[in-house]
């Protein structure tokens, strides 16, 4: 059982629709975690997950609704301040969180308030392609009020309507100055280690303990999972390599096995596929292959046809990510190859073929 001292609490907290359960679902890589849509109030309820890294210690992460009226709170609370009172900013949410509005009008964001207020720090996730408005700076204000370190999170930073500069600017205004730039969509491969040790710069020692702790367990997972990726690699191209089929020496013989040899390779190379997608916690439906051709199949990155393979290659060299393998690009899809783990699976079945129409079917 864990001692609740070693636990660290974050509340993932902002406006609307930026992208703050996604990031609990890149973090965790649970993509069942919450629910992601593209409209506003999707989180109603706070929900909760927790990382666990070797020892005692955790980091239990809070989900949180969006703030939508930042504007009306901000001037609620002001009014929350009887005259000649002087009151800190806890005490002022707290007395907030007393009044009926908390359960009325404000209720969303009473519940962000409250697990703002019983967490050590908050993480503060940002759509950088919004423009940074007054509801923005309203909401930035009234988090800053619960005295918790809090970190923003900068999120869609590839997209081309990215106002990165902007936002910097307005959170420099609140004094929020340590900001990790976080793509929940492309982040970087050591994304998670940048953002814990930002992070662990705002907290106790005790909690940035528990931070490094969390930054190790990070690197190891991703080398097992590099590790078994490879292996699963390994096995599907002994398979293709060691592939044998007798055939009689007529046209129509050779076409019927053409056919069934090219069938046999897209069925293990898909069996493969799932396994790759399984170990890194994603499904076939999150499976995007983006300028890929497909013909009728959802596997049709053909390890038969020169121009898919040829796409994959350069699709994948540049490294550019695609839907929600994004995150995993190197990890999952590359696996280190220069040009695309496809590209050199293709060359391994494209290497039998040619061996056994030469009679030899060793690569």
């Amino acid at each position: 059982m864990n001692n609740l001292s070693s636990v660290l609490r974050l509340a993932v907290v902002g406006h609307t629709n930026t992208g703050k359960t996604s990031l609990l679902r890149t973090l965790t890589r649970d993509t069942e975690f919450g629910e992601v849509r593209n409209s506003p109030g999707t989180t109603r309820h706070v929900e909760a997950v927790r990382l666990q890294s070797d020892g005692p210690a955790a980091v239990e992460l809070f989900d949180t609704p969006g703030i939508e009226d930042s504007m009306a709170l901000r001037d609620y609370l002001e009014r929350l301040v009887l005259p000649g009172e002087r009151l800190d900013g806890p005490s002022v949410l707290e007395r907030f969180l007393q009044t009926p509005e908390a359960v009325g009008r404000f209720e969303q964001e009473a519940r962000v308030v409250k697990q703002l207020l019983a967490s050590d720090a908050g993480l503060y996730v940002i759509d950088v392609r919004d423009p940074v408005l007054a509801k923005h700076q309203d909401e930035l204000r009234i988090l800053a009020w619960a005295g918790k370190p809090l970190l923003p999170i900068l999120n869609f930073t590839r997209s081309e309507e990215q106002r990165i500069d902007e936002w910097r600017a307005a959170l420099a205004a609140v004094g929020l100055h340590a900001v990790s730039e976080f793509d929940t969509v492309a982040p970087p491969l050591n994304g998670e280690e940048q953002l814990y040790e930002r992070l662990a710069l705002l907290l106790s020692e005790a909690h940035a303990q528990t931070l490094r702790a969390l930054i190790t367990n990070v690197q190891q997972q991703r080398v097992q999972r590099l590790e078994d990726a490879w292996r699963l690699l390994a096995d599907l191209l002994i398979d293709v390599a060691a592939w044998r089929m007798v055939s009689e020496p007529d046209e129509r013989s050779m076409q019927e096995s053409t056919r069934t040899m090219q069938e046999q390779v897209r069925k293990r190379e898909e069996r493969c596929v799932k396994a790759l997608l399984k170990r890194f916690n994603f499904t076939s439906r999150d499976y995007l292959p983006d300028t890929l051709s497909l013909d009728g199949t959802r596997w049709e990155m053909d390890l038969f046809n020169p121009e898919a393979l040829k796409d994959l290659g350069v699709h994948m060299g540049k490294g550019v990510a695609a839907g929600a393998l994004a995150g995993a690009t190197v990890d999952l899809l590359t696996l280190g190859f220069s040009l695309g783990s496809g590209t050199v699976i293709g060359a391994a079945a494209g290497g039998v073929w040619q061996g056994w129409i030469s009679g030899d079917s060793a690569c």
